[in-house]
């Protein structure tokens, strides 16, 4: 679902309350903004009941496949949404001071099921240890045939713990699967990629932060290579993202009146645009978004709603 805005939303967020396109729900018009964050999800589906207690590394419970309960069901990734949310999401303050992609690999022959399972079991320890709260994933499945995911967030947090988060979790299934439990270094099956300072710089930058452009162009990338290509079937959810992810609005909407000054704009810079034209439509796009007012508007508007659902 696509989140638009109109110039009376605005006025509506500014006067303190909260429009109705605000996070995809028209009951949500009357309640303040600062009241949508406490407001329950309307999700009332009877989910599995999971011990997700922290486990040491000394605990190795016995568990068993879990039998899938969703296998009349097909799951698959909304493209258009996770891209623009990606990028709503990269574009906001505290993305610009940190912001990572971390993919999380599980042992070759582990079933889908256990897959999410892990997971899941993995977020838990994140958020509990590192605070993990604003993220959006996507899944998807190996060469080899065995899922792994790719998660999308602002938190830092250290690749050697996360890696013994997973590890932790995984140890009662290497004897399930017949699996060889790692030695020496142990498991590694977690990384991590700066969006600001990646691990594939030329000689001599890796030490300097990307511009903003690159970084852009970096998600973009990503995104192009495991969302867009990704055209897999799954029998849970194909991607999630955080509830504060999920109320960043990602376009607007202007009435006529308001398009004037913008056509003015366009006719005096149209030279600088750059064209995409097919047989039925031309298309013109900005080459630098970034000092557009509508864009900027744009952002500081979902600096507000990022700011609901994480004040402290």
């Amino acid at each position: 679902m696509y989140y638009s805005i109109t110039s009376s939303c605005i006025r509506e967020i500014k006067a303190g309350q909260a429009p109705a396109t605000f996070g995809g729900s028209a009951s949500l018009r009357s309640n303040s903004v600062s009241e949508i964050a406490k407001k329950p999800s309307r999700d009332t589906r009877p989910r599995r009941v999971t011990p997700t207690a922290a486990l040491s590394s000394s605990q190795t419970p016995n568990v068993a496949p879990i039998v899938s309960c969703r296998s009349d069901r097909a799951y698959r990734l909304n493209k258009p949404v996770i891209r623009q949310k990606m990028r709503a999401f990269f574009n906001l303050q505290a993305t610009r001071e940190f912001c990572a992609f971390y993919s999380i690999s599980f042992p070759a022959g582990i079933s889908d099921d256990d897959a999410y399972r892990l997971f899941n079991l993995w977020q838990t320890r994140c958020r509990s240890s590192y605070s993990l709260k604003s993220f959006i994933w996507v899944a998807e499945r190996q060469k080899n045939g065995t899922i792994h995911f790719h998660l999308l967030t602002n938190t830092k947090m250290p690749i050697k713990a996360v890696n013994e988060f997973m590890a932790t979790a995984l140890r009662p299934y290497y004897h399930l699967y017949g699996l060889k439990v790692p030695q020496g270094k142990g498991y590694n099956g977690v990384d991590v990629d700066n969006v600001w300072y990646p691990k594939r710089r030329k000689p001599g930058q890796a030490t300097q932060r990307r511009t903003r452009h690159d970084a852009a162009r970096h998600v973009s990338q990503y995104i192009t290579k495991y969302v867009s290509k990704n055209n897999e079937t799954f029998k849970r959810l194909a991607w999630h993202q955080s509830r504060d992810i999920a109320a960043l609005f990602t376009c607007q909407n202007f009435d006529p009146d308001e398009c004037d000054p913008l056509l003015s704009y366009f006719h005096a810079t149209k030279n600088n645009w750059k064209k995409y034209e097919t047989e039925y439509v031309t298309v013109y796009m900005h080459p630098n978004c970034y000092d557009l007012t509508p864009w900027l508007q744009l952002c500081k508007l979902n600096e507000q709603v990022y700011s609901v659902f994480n004040s402290s």
